[in-house]
């Protein structure tokens, strides 16, 4: 994976744990925010998939899925 793609990565997932603090703050906390940041994880983690080649592990790309899941889910069934 190039150097651009796991540092977009990274910065990804810092901000979406600086904005989940800040969602989590608020008082009611809005349904689209948590579907948007569910489909920004959904998008790196097709974009992080691609660049992997080799079979070894793709940690960035697990932790986007993962991110993905529970903020689909949440936003989807929990607010």
């Amino acid at each position: 994976m190039s150097k651009t793609y796991q540092f977009a990565s990274v910065i990804t997932i810092g901000v979406t744990l600086f904005w989940f603090c800040y969602a989590m703050m608020q008082r009611h906390p809005q349904k689209w925010q948590f579907l948007t940041a569910g489909g920004i994880h959904f998008l790196m983690s097709i974009i992080i998939n691609r660049q992997f080649t080799q079979k070894n592990r793709n940690y960035l790309g697990i932790i986007h899925g993962i991110f993905m899941v529970c903020f689909f889910g949440s936003g989807y069934f929990f607010l």
